[in-house]
């Protein structure tokens, strides 16, 4: 039980320079209710736009927080400047998930994130 413990912790965690970095989800909450249940803890439920973008800022302020996964309504709600500062955002690496996200969309955010274009055809 021990191991499957470990195992799943560091699920929800990246290294990077020796540094174990963590995520964090924000939505509204049948948005993070998945990602809490498989044990995530930096889950930031919203339903306010001035709730998103409160915690989105706390977020981005955060040094431990690698990877940040946000609904892409959430993201939609924040205001302009907010939206080009999650798009050009390294750390952490913020994935915008929806059900209708394209193939293009899902592409740049395993690049942004890995650095490789796995779809790349030699």
């Amino acid at each position: 039980m021990k191991d499957l413990l470990k195992k799943n912790s560091l699920l929800h965690t990246r290294k990077t320079k020796g540094i174990h970095m963590e995520l964090a989800v924000v939505g509204p909450q049948d948005f993070v209710l998945g990602f809490a249940l498989t044990g995530i803890k930096n889950i930031f439920e919203v339903e306010h736009t001035d709730e998103a973008e409160r915690f989105v800022e706390k977020i981005m302020e955060n040094k431990q927080i690698g990877i940040m996964i946000v609904d892409e309504k959430t993201v939609e709600r924040l205001d302009e400047r907010m939206r080009e500062k999650l798009m050009v955002s390294v750390s952490p690496v913020v994935v915008t998930l929806s059900t209708q996200s394209s193939q293009d969309e899902l592409r740049r955010m395993i690049i942004k994130s890995i650095g490789i274009d796995v779809w790349k055809e030699e």
